[in-house]
């Protein structure tokens, strides 16, 4: 058994396609190709295995059909002669036919029709005729193949692309199977599948009518887990689905008009359509009228008031027939809709209530991140349990605590033990207070602050903050995760469990309930505004957020300006010498603040007006600057010079700005974000900020030469994309040996210098619309993005080793650098350049090395080193062509003006290599074939030789097209010549 997946984390028994083949006839070939594909984008495929025993064969095979979701046979002319193939068909055949099933059969005919399949010709009526009379199983074969030939499917043959076929398929495969919009869960998932199957069976996916069905039960006991698990499995049946988070917090905080725009925002084309939703009113009018007619899957996650359901899913006929409406709730009362009659289309909402888990499965979590392993340790055994049943089998109170305790002494889990005894039953919070009352100084601060400001925030920059602080960020970050608290994102952004999150955020409510002016921390922002109106600031205020400005990393655009700008005065800040953040909008500062905010390491104020009056700030220790979407000009940040230790400024679309002052004076700085100032002109003093790490000038279009780069030796991220007036790179680029990534595009540069070849960290080049050559670059280069590039110097000694994932698009390619081992480090996918600069295929899709287009490639250039035995090669265009794979699986040469005449065939017998020739005009050479041992050539547009000739009649399968009259001349024929047929020359 073969099984390719993305995710260990799913269960070994079930799979999302199985491909049923004659493994003579395919399984090196298209399903090889078709296997890889699928798995390469995160599909779970299955695929006999040739090891299999006969024994276990029957088994494994009808178990893997039954657990898969979609069938796809592939019919080659020798498929009906395989026992197997019609058992497996007529077994899926069996499933499908299940009532309320959500099986499909996705038929390939492969070299052969329909009307085969349907037993009307005798391609497959003879195969079955063949079998004993008395085999029981014939009838119902018949009766698949024929069901099976009625499915419209993908008809295949020779004088098609298998690559545009298997593109084709991958993408319906994953559109029904809905791969992008699947939840990411936990791979410590225990004792879920029972709940999964209760709650689909009471869904009942395959009834027409629109099901509402409330997940409720206490904080912790994983609600939003079993949803997402439910959510992935089910997402396939439906043409649209979303999954609506964290709805009480958005609510909270952003309001139900943002929730109800976050909800259509898939299902709209166009962002200008959300801005017709300007109160709750007209976005209900927009989710009825847009989902009426739609059969839709949506969560709405943590839901706490009834007042939300209303204005998101309220009725049955807002949706269309068989559409899923799950929420998840602690408040069960949410669910109950109550003085509405029926035949109204009020939804009558199905309940499933999480109760505690079973007390073995409870133990297995908590082993899980307590041991690493799914029981505890011998000596551990008793004290494991105790701990699990004071934890009510919470799985968050599991996980949290067993995190908390894992690689500590039994006397600390005795004494946690004890200190949970203490704490009430079925309050999951103050479970969770133990471990948070275990955490040093620094560990809470930074716990807090995430809980209150940075969920779902960037971590980079509150880093730089708590670095300035001493809190010792990327320790203390791994700390707090290493114990469950955060977990850390793959797009580096932090997220805590809302049980979690609330925790911190009570902690700080609870330093004073009824005085806002003596909490650490103020995250609203009518208390915030209250305090310094009324100047109440104290000492214990560490933190103050005026604003919810909603940044470009949530995909929100900032709304425009108002009138309504907060004017803040130094006496309102007096009392505040500890406060260490603020955040405002719209605001603006007036008068002297000398003296005043000494601990201050971060400012971010957005949408400012184009003066800040305020001087004399007390800035030394600032080390996160935020001032984007600002009207802001140079003289209004001129206090810039006293930031020395400033580590982060971000400036973009900061459109008045013309240049940026006092960076001489920024010595410490590591990030500058100044990109869509579209009216800046030059960048002064940058090469005193030795320590910059990212420089990001993206759309400063009227920039006119890259800044002085020859002192920034710790530049890691260097973007200047539509800088279109820049026309060079400075000669200092060479000094750049910190270098990683480096962003060309729409500049005017149209020649890289040879120095960039001394970049040893380069990884990732994007360029646009470049002229120049590219000969020389760091041999660990990643080619990420190419599109409407001209490149004609094959001859350089440039050797890339790590190309990956290029977007060649509408670039014309006329010779690459050597390349090692490129099919493996691109996932056996690369298209460079469509014929006549035509826009390309997505190379991600396209499992074919397709060269078109070039006329040169060095000798190294495509002898790969894995994995080419299960790819096609092509090389067309080429003006020479040096040395191939013995492993390659079949060689197609498009358009070959000519060989070289010390070209020598490699040894492709091992493999049975077939060849593809097409279009050679010319080719005294090309008599080095007859010496290999291929049995299939198919040649298109050549001319032929008579050693040529006398060598193909040897081949199993030989096909030949001859040149088309406008070209050569000659009258085109066409013939195929099988081993016996000895006669090919009389029929030339």
């Amino acid at each position: 058994m073969e099984k390719g997946t993305s995710s260990q984390a799913l269960s070994e028994s079930s799979y999302e396609v199985f491909l049923s083949f004659r493994g003579s006839d395919t399984r090196h070939t298209f399903t090889d190709f078709l296997y890889h594909d699928m798995v390469e984008v995160g599909i779970l495929v299955f695929r006999d295995s040739e090891s299999l025993h006969v024994g276990e064969k029957t088994g494994k095979l009808l178990h893997a059909i039954e657990n898969s979701k979609i069938y796809i046979p592939i019919f080659s002319k020798n498929y009906a002669s395989s026992d197997w193939c019609l058992r497996e068909l007529a077994h899926m055949v069996k499933c499908t036919s299940k009532p309320n099933g959500n099986k499909e059969i996705m038929p390939i005919f492969l070299d052969v029709e329909p009307a085969d399949v349907k037993l009307k010709t005798k391609l497959y009526g003879q195969a079955l005729s063949k079998r004993p009379k008395t085999c029981s199983e014939v009838e119902s074969w018949e009766n698949a193949l024929i069901e099976v030939g009625r499915i419209i499917g993908w008809n295949w043959n020779a004088d098609k692309s298998q690559a545009d076929l298997i593109k084709s398929i991958t993408e319906i495969v994953l559109h029904k199977l809905k791969i992008g919009n699947k939840k990411v869960v936990t791979e410590k998932l225990v004792g879920v599948d029972d709940r999964v199957k209760a709650i689909i069976k009471m869904l009942d996916v395959g009834s027409d009518s629109v099901q509402f069905l409330g997940i409720h039960g206490m904080g912790g006991i994983g609600k939003t887990t079993l949803a997402k698990v439910i959510f992935n499995q089910l997402s396939s049946h439906f043409r649209d689905c979303f999954f609506l988070s964290d709805v009480r917090e958005s609510s909270q905080r952003h309001g139900m008009v943002y929730l109800q725009k976050q909800l259509l925002s898939k299902f709209l084309d166009s962002r200008s359509t959300l801005r017709w939703i300007y109160n709750v009113d007209s976005g209900i009018n927009m989710i009825k009228r847009v989902f009426r007619n739609k059969k839709v899957l949506i969560v709405l996650d943590d839901v706490d008031e009834k007042e939300q359901l209303k204005n998101l899913a309220e009725n049955c006929n807002w949706f269309g027939s068989g559409s899923r409406i799950i929420i998840t709730t602690r408040n069960q009362s949410v669910l109950t809709i109550e003085g509405e009659a029926i035949d109204e289309g009020r939804a009558i909402i199905l309940t499933y209530e999480v109760r505690q888990m079973e007390l073995d499965h409870a133990l297995k979590l908590f082993s899980r991140h307590a041991f690493r392993r799914d029981s505890p340790l011998d000596r551990y055994i008793s004290l494991s349990e105790k701990i699990v049943r004071t934890l009510g089998n919470l799985p968050l109170a599991l996980e949290i605590t067993g995190s908390s305790l894992h690689g500590k002494s039994k006397t600390f889990w005795e004494d946690t033990l004890k200190k949970l005894e203490k704490a009430p039953p079925n309050e999951v919070q103050r479970k969770l207070m133990i471990t948070y009352e275990r955490l040093d100084y620094a560990q809470k601060q930074v716990f807090l602050d995430i809980a209150c400001f940075f969920v779902y925030k960037d971590k980079t920059y509150p880093s730089y903050m708590w670095d300035a602080c001493g809190y010792y960020p990327h320790r203390t970050l791994e700390d707090l995760f290493l114990m469950s608290l955060i977990k850390i994102k793959d797009d580096n952004t932090l997220w805590m469990h809302d049980q979690v999150r609330d925790l911190g955020r009570e902690i700080v409510r609870k330093e004073n309930p009824d005085d806002s002016c003596k909490l650490s921390r103020v995250r609203n922002p009518k208390d915030a505004l209250s305090i310094l109106r009324q100047k109440k600031g104290s000492r214990k205020i560490k933190a103050l957020s005026l604003g919810s400005f909603m940044d470009r990393t949530q995909g929100i655009t900032v709304p425009k300006f108002s009138n309504q700008i907060d004017i803040l005065k130094p006496d309102e800040f007096a009392g505040l010498e500890n406060l260490r953040y603020f955040r405002g909008e719209q605001v603006s500062f007036v008068g002297d603040f000398d003296n005043l905010l000494p601990d201050l390491r971060w400012l971010s104020c957005h949408n400012c007006p184009s003066m800040l009056e305020g001087k004399n700030f007390h800035l030394a220790n600032l080390a996160v600057l935020n001032l984007s979407w600002s009207e802001i000009s140079e003289k209004s940040i001129e206090w810039l010079k006293a930031a020395r230790k400033l580590k982060v400024l971000d400036l973009s679309r900061c459109h008045n700005l013309r240049r940026i002052p006092y960076l001489s004076t920024l010595v410490s700085l590591e990030i500058l974000e100044i990109c869509f100032c579209v009216n800046l002109e030059s960048i002064d003093g940058i090469e005193a900020a030795r320590k910059l790490k990212v420089l990001d000038l993206n759309w400063c279009c009227c920039l006119r030469r890259a800044p002085d780069l020859s002192t920034l030796v710790a530049l890691e991220i260097l973007r200047l994309c539509d800088c279109w007036k820049i026309k060079k790179l400075p000669d200092s680029i060479e000094k750049l040996q910190s270098l990683i990534e480096l962003d060309l595009r729409g500049t005017g540069i149209d020649h890289l210098p040879d120095s960039l070849s001394d970049l040893k960290q380069l990884r990732i080049l994007k360029m646009r619309e470049m002229k120049g050559g590219l000969a020389k670059l760091p041999r660990a280069v990643w080619l990420v993005f190419l599109s409407d590039f001209f490149y004609e110097n094959p001859e350089g000694d440039a050797k890339l080793c790590c190309l990956k994932m290029p977007d060649l698009s509408w670039s014309q390619i006329y010779g690459l650098p050597t390349v090692e081992n490129l099919v493996s480090n691109i996932h056996n996918k690369l298209e460079l350049a469509a014929r006549g600069g035509r826009r390309l295929r997505d190379p991600k899709w396209t499992p074919l090395l397709e060269l078109e287009n070039v006329f040169a490639f060095p000798t190294e250039s495509i002898a790969p080193r894995s994995r080419l035995e299960e790819q096609i090669l092509a090389s067309p265009n080429m003006w020479f062509l040096r040395q191939l794979s013995p492993s390659s699986r079949e060689l197609v040469l498009r358009e070959t003006a000519q060989l070289p005449l010390d070209f020598s065939w490699p040894e492709l017998h091992s493999n049975h290599c077939p060849l593809n020739v097409r279009y050679v005009y010319w080719m005294p050479i090309f008599l080095g074939i007859c010496d290999s041992e291929s049995e299939k050539l198919l040649m298109q547009d050549c001319t032929l030789s008579r050693r040529l000739q006398q060598f193909v009649s040897k081949m199993e399968e030989f096909t030949y097209r001859q040149p088309p009259q406008r070209r050569f001349r000659q009258p085109q024929r066409k013939f195929l010549v099988k081993a016996s047929q000895k006669h090919l020359s009389s029929r030339m």
